[in-house]
């Protein structure tokens, strides 16, 4: 343990004498203040807040991914193409301790340097608006619905000969990816409902704190409707009246009306249809906590993608040259940024090509694996004013930081143990 609290120690100092801690410090303060005068906001306060969380802290999370990725392809590397690698096992210190403790060492600065953007982010856009829970309607989950529709699907007169000859994988993904844009189209006095499991004992747990419901409705050919129709959940009410294809957030008050237990419901009132998505289109939320706290979670989530980045490179680094490492990492940065693109526009969705067929398992294994690096979660939760939930804060920090470098710096030792030079 001596001999691990050593390791960071020389590694914590030689990144602030060597200048990397200060300059990534200065570049983060520095685009957080200069980000007022290089984007203009809406004037709102909610426009600051997702000005500065998308942008500002977006800003300096990629600019850590990339800057702390590099350094820790060279944590191990430079030592032991330098020769100066087997001078530290060759004192009582175990190769996992010399993985690990430069890890932690790269780990903390970067907690540090995005508890410093946090800060200053929340002085600039405070609100005293709290963030809200949101609860998403029950529904069966897009691949049990693929495997559902199937076999009807198969047997439809109208289904294509080249599909029917296509692999069953093909088929069921291509379902699978169809099934979570599946529309629900609701028609004039027609009432559509979708079940929220939890919905009644959250309302008695804080009877004080108002629901809201959020939709983003759709109208043929995705033109401009008037919308208006009319809510009820559980003895709740709201009315809709916009002319608006952006998402509607509706308050909910008592209006004594009686309704099923768990079950929110939508009358429409329009002269037109309206159409949605109920697995992305419709959500219920609470009032939660301030945005000081909501705030804190994103900062441990971000910390903790951070560190698995970090420890990723510290395990990339034990077993290549650091031209290499850093390559390799770069790479799969890039991959996994390119993936969802690449998976979704590729043309041939049957995927009859063979080479295409290789090309697209390597971009959903990467994009799968380094998905919480590319999609930066809780900023999009952070920034419309959802909250980060600490169960998902909690099971990122274990996973992203205790997890994932434990295993990686495991592996790096063994690398480290069988290749010293």
């Amino acid at each position: 343990m001596i001999s691990l609290w050593r390791i960071f120690w020389l590694e914590t100092v030689a990144l602030w004498r060597g200048w990397t801690a200060w300059m990534l410090l200065a570049a983060a303060i520095g685009w957080l203040l200069a980000l007022p005068r290089l984007l203009t906001g809406d004037g709102t306060a909610e426009g600051a807040r997702e000005l500065y969380v998308r942008y500002g802290l977006g800003g300096v999370f990629a600019l850590l991914v990339v800057s702390l990725l590099a350094a820790a392809t060279g944590a191990l590397a430079t030592e032991r193409e330098e020769r100066r690698l087997q001078l530290s096992l060759v004192r009582p210190v175990s190769a996992f301790a010399v993985a690990w403790g430069r890890f932690l060492a790269l780990a903390a600065l970067g907690a540090l340097v995005l508890a410093a953007a946090g800060a200053l982010v929340l002085a600039a856009a405070w609100t005293d608006r709290p963030c809200s829970h949101v609860l998403r309607p029950l529904m069966e989950s897009p691949r049990e619905e693929a495997a559902r529709m199937y076999d009807a699907y198969m047997s439809a007169p109208d289904t294509p000969p080249e599909v029917r000859k296509a692999k069953k994988s093909v088929v069921l993904r291509l379902l699978e990816q169809r099934a979570k844009d599946n529309y629900q189209s609701v028609q004039t006095n027609e009432t559509a409902s979708w079940r929220f499991p939890g919905f009644h004992a959250r309302r008695l747990a804080s009877p004080q704190a108002a629901p809201s419901v959020r939709f983003r409705f759709s109208g043929d050919f995705d033109m401009r409707d008037d919308v208006r129709g009319e809510i009820a959940a559980d003895g709740l009410c709201g009315g809709v009246s916009n002319i608006t294809q952006t998402a509607v957030t509706v308050p909910l008050s008592a209006c004594g009306r009686e309704g099923e237990r768990d079950v929110l419901s939508f009358t429409n009132r329009g002269r037109g249809a309206v159409m949605l998505r109920p697995r992305r289109d419709v959500e219920l939320l609470f009032p939660a906590d301030a945005f000081g706290w909501n705030l804190l979670r994103a900062l441990l989530v971000m910390a903790s993608v951070l560190a698995a980045v970090v420890a990723f490179g510290v395990f990339l680094g034990a077993g290549l040259s650091r031209p290499v490492a850093l390559f390799t990492a770069i790479v799969l940065l890039m991959v996994s940024e390119m993936s969802p693109s690449v998976v979704d526009q590729y043309p041939d969705q049957l995927e009859t090509d063979r080479i295409d067929r290789v090309g697209l398992a390597v971009a959903r294994a990467v994009g799968k694996g380094l998905r919480s690096v590319s999609a930066m979660s809780p900023l999009g939760s952070l920034a419309v004013g959802d909250c980060v939930e600490a169960r998902d804060a909690a099971g990122s920090v274990a996973f992203d930081f205790l997890l994932v470098p434990l295993v990686l710096s495991a592996l790096s030792a063994a690398l480290i143990r069988r290749k010293p030079a």
